[in-house]
């Protein structure tokens, strides 16, 4: 029991009470923290559940009535995507190649063997 602000008495029931009505709800709040630790441990990053409770009175029904809308937000970690090094060429145009760097005749890439080869042991 506990006292509202004019000093009266009231009983405020436990939320979970209120969650435990809520079955649809209740499985989305467990299943978005299974998933949200198991991404939390993939990434080492941080992430959230939310759970936002929205409460309106129904305007078509009597005073004491009110419309109940759940909803559960999961801001689960991602990882960095990678990065690669571009240059801006002259026209300012992204290359791979550093425009400032002079290419070197008579170098190709060379494809790497479909198998490798047989590997001899030192004795």
């Amino acid at each position: 029991m506990t006292r509202n602000e004019k000093g009266q008495d009231r009983h405020v029931r436990p939320f979970n009470e209120f969650l435990t009505g809520e079955q649809a709800t209740h499985r989305d709040l467990s299943d978005g923290l299974h998933d949200l630790l198991a991404a939390v441990a993939d990434t080492g990053k941080s992430g959230t559940v939310t759970l936002t409770v929205k409460v309106e009175p129904d305007k078509k029904a009597a005073d004491g009535i009110y419309r109940i809308t759940n909803k559960v937000a999961v801001k689960a970690p991602v990882h960095d995507a990678p990065s690669r090094i571009y240059y801006a060429d002259k026209t300012g145009n992204l290359t791979r190649n550093n425009p400032d760097q002079e290419e070197l005749d008579g170098l190709r890439v060379v494809d790497s063997p479909a198998e490798p080869s047989q590997l001899r042991e030192a004795k």
